[in-house]
């Protein structure tokens, strides 16, 4: 076989083209510093924080938790999700590891000590009992799934399309269980009401 008769071929076979750049990850995010999370979505943290049931007291230190996570992890974050939903589920975590501690730090020391509290006015503060006791009852009876998305948004305040992100949820079916959840809590206050009548 000489060149000649595979000369046609020969030519029309260039060498390999350099690899091109990869072109940059669809989802990949602009990461935000620290300081702007915080900025941004600190009253959100709070919020997140305290409706998983930590207490004023330690509030403030599962919130800096909270960010002391979010600053080892995230060059993480890639933008696939909302921020503020990579967010929420750092912070349900953080969350979840602070209950399990304290509930063994309370099996070690099986101390049990009476609440206190710190509001001047005993009427008010005994309206403010009963008004977070009919709230509390009204959530236990509700189905986890209706009281996860009702908390978010009405307790909250977070947008529905949010939430049903934060929840990987469809949007249809964010907005159903918030309706039965709002129709429930109705029925709620209108029994209450038909009571405090009697």
């Amino acid at each position: 076989m000489t060149d000649e008769r595979h000369g046609g071929l020969r030519r029309s076979m260039r060498a390999p083209a350099a690899p091109a750049e990869s072109p940059p990850e669809p989802h990949r995010a602009q990461v935000p510093t620290i300081a702007e999370v915080y900025e941004r979505h600190a009253a959100l943290i709070w919020r997140i924080v305290r409706r998983q049931g930590i207490p004023d007291a330690a509030a403030e230190d599962v919130m800096h938790e909270v960010f002391m996570v979010v600053q080892r992890r995230l060059h993480e974050f890639d933008g696939r999700a909302a921020l503020s939903t990579w967010l929420f589920h750092l912070a349900r975590g953080v969350v979840s590891n602070y209950k399990r501690g304290r509930a063994r730090e309370r099996a070690r020391l099986e101390v049990v000590a009476p609440p206190t509290s710190s509001l001047p006015d005993p009427e008010h503060a005994a309206e403010r009992r009963e008004a977070a006791g009919f709230v509390r009852a009204f959530l236990g009876g509700l189905d986890a799934d209706k009281r996860e998305v009702f908390e978010l948004v009405e307790l909250d305040g977070i947008a529905v399309p949010e939430v049903a992100e934060l929840l990987g949820l469809n949007l249809n079916t964010a907005y159903s269980r918030l309706r039965l959840a709002r129709q429930a809590f109705a029925r709620a206050i209108e029994a209450l009401r038909a009571q405090e009548a009697r």
